[in-house]
């Protein structure tokens, strides 16, 4: 049998193009329980608020000392659509140049900072909704943690 050049020559290169499978990961419901089980794999020790009646769910947890808090929004039957990572800061001394420190890092960052009657937060919003990976949602919070520290020399 006599092999033609030009075949093999156009099978390896439809081999070649073949795509590649991405890597699988598991993709978790939109349960606050298992944002806790992710936040634990993770180092992290997540306190459960459960909420009630006139509140949604919660999550505290210590992240260097300093707290950090995860409230959970649209929750129906156990299942939340989203989850945000709020955090409050006192306000500076000086408050003159406050605005335009907020204006400057929302144009810029995307967690969004903005002034309360009683300080100053930073949040961020993560959608649960549809389901979603950990190393995804470990991404995000840890973006949302680099934020909140370079806010924080920002902001004094």
């Amino acid at each position: 049998m006599k092999k033609n050049p030009l075949l093999l020559l156009a099978a390896l290169s439809l081999a070649a193009l073949t795509p590649a499978r991405a890597a699988t990961a598991d993709v978790l419901d939109a349960k606050p329980a298992s944002l806790v089980k992710v936040l634990s794999e993770g180092g992290y020790k997540p306190q459960l608020r459960p909420g009630d009646s006139k509140t949604q769910p919660s999550i505290a947890l210590k992240v260097k000392g300093d707290d950090v808090y995860l409230y959970f929004s649209g929750c129906k039957d156990g299942m939340c659509r989203r989850v945000t990572a709020s955090n409050g800061f006192e306000f500076p001394k000086d408050r003159s140049g406050l605005a335009k420190v907020l204006a400057d890092w929302n144009a810029e960052w995307y967690s969004q900072a903005y002034e309360g009657e009683d300080g100053v937060y930073l949040d961020a919003s993560y959608l649960l909704a549809g389901g979603y990976t950990k190393a995804n949602f470990t991404a995000w919070l840890d973006a949302y943690l680099e934020e909140y520290g370079d806010f924080g020399d920002k902001l004094y």
